[in-house]
């Protein structure tokens, strides 16, 4: 018969309260609020160290808590909760601050507004934010203006995005109760429960773009704001990456292009629909997929900006695109907006496009309504390549690919 109640349970109690308390902090929340949930996380996730060591000390086990708690607590981030823990229950509440960076994307490039600073004396609605935004785009001369909002959350004076040491002290004390569960072997119907019960919270399971950003499309003959809505596929897991040996089963011969296309060919003939979906590869032979929809194109000039920030510092190689396009006559929707040229559309097709940091750039398009014949699919495939422009919201990452090819011709030639 299980136990009702293991060593594990006060611990793991402790972690659900402060995950549950962090799982209330939100971007649009006010700073009262937010404050409160960052107060009630940092001392019950204090607090469950304090209750492992009062439920192990007189085992055989403390030991091996000890080890773990060296192994995964002991360190900057570490140091860091502790210290906020004794600061916001002794001196006074988590000084916070928030950062809103809006960004506005066209075919041309991206621009950044200055970063806009809130503090718990000065914050506004967000809403008023972007209401003050309209007179600028009414005279922007364009049909539709495409823009994003950040938010980054520091501790006041500090440049550290707050977000990071969260998810890293969440994992590192996972990984702490984890090693412990294992050691200790027990059943506990409790502890079962408030382990189902954490992996229900999304704060540090969901993309974190979908906590701290919002996308929106700005309609000028309208005069109206459209948020976007959008989805993601996640295995709740960070950093997920798979061995490009992985993909060989789809084509073992073809290049890499040819393997991510014949992958999400058969996707789309067993669904009849995909969603956009991006692989990056990085210089260790693996990669990650990052698959998502959206209402508004915003979202997928935000996501490859992101990437584009990212090459350098995880060294990507290569990046790939699949997504569901229309084909227009130009002449048919000017002056239209996203929504009025659908009914234009010519064609639809699946269009796939790759580049790497070489800059070497390649696309096909395949006609949806003809994915079915693998005749058609060979001829595309094995048609003569000629190198193509990308789309717009893919420029961000050849600009990055071309910047740090610049770096290391400057470096070679300087040796």
């Amino acid at each position: 018969m299980k136990n009702s109640r293991g060593l594990l349970y006060p611990a793991l109690h402790k972690f659900y309260s402060a995950l549950s308390s962090l799982e209330k902090f939100e971007k649009g929340s006010n700073f009262f609020d937010n404050i409160s949930h960052l107060d009630n996380f940092f001392s019950e996730y204090r607090n469950i160290t304090f209750v492992l060591q009062k439920s192990l000390a007189k085992t055989e086990f403390r030991s091996v808590y000890e080890k773990l708690r060296d192994k995964y607590l002991i360190n900057d981030v570490g140091k860091w909760f502790v210290g906020k823990r004794n600061s916001t229950i002794k001196e006074q509440p988590f000084d916070l601050e928030k950062r809103i960076v809006i960004r506005i994307y066209s075919s041309k490039g991206i621009y950044s507004l200055p970063d806009l600073i809130f503090t718990i004396e000065n914050d506004v609605d967000f809403s008023s934010i972007v209401e003050s935004l309209r007179d600028s785009f009414l005279n922007s001369g364009q049909i539709e203006v495409f823009f994003s909002a950040e938010f980054i959350f520091y501790e006041r004076g500090q440049t550290k995005d707050l977000y990071d040491n969260f998810i890293f002290g969440i994992t590192q004390m996972k990984h702490l109760l984890s090693g412990l569960k294992k050691e200790l072997n027990e059943d506990c119907v409790l502890s079962e429960e408030l382990e189902r019960r954490i992996d229900k919270l999304n704060f540090y399971q969901v993309p974190k773009d979908f906590l701290f950003a919002d996308d929106y499309v700005f309609n000028c003959k309208h005069e109206n704001f459209e948020k976007a809505s959008r989805i993601a596929l996640t295995s709740g897991l960070k950093n997920h990456r798979f061995p490009i040996e992985n993909l060989d089963k789809y084509s073992p011969d073809g290049d890499i292009l040819r393997k991510f296309e014949i992958m999400h060919l058969v996707i789309f003939q067993m669904q009849k629909k995909l969603l956009p979906t991006c692989m990056i590869i990085y210089s260790d032979n693996t990669f990650e997929l990052d698959s998502f929809g959206f209402s508004i194109k915003t979202t997928v000039y935000r996501k490859f900006n992101e990437i584009a920030k990212r090459i350098e510092k995880d060294n990507i190689v290569n990046i790939l695109f699949v997504t569901e396009m229309y084909t227009y006559d130009f002449n048919d929707i000017q002056n239209l907006d996203s929504q009025e040229r659908i009914k234009h559309a010519r064609n639809e097709i699946l269009a796939f496009y790759a580049i790497d940091n070489q800059l070497s750039v390649k696309s096909h398009g395949f006609e949806t309504k003809k994915v079915n014949d693998w005749k058609y699919i060979a001829s595309i495939m094995s048609a003569n390549s000629i190198e193509q422009e990308l789309p717009a919201f893919m420029n961000p990452v050849k600009l990055e690919f071309d910047r740090l090819l610049q770096v290391e011709n400057i470096t070679n030639n300087a040796t």
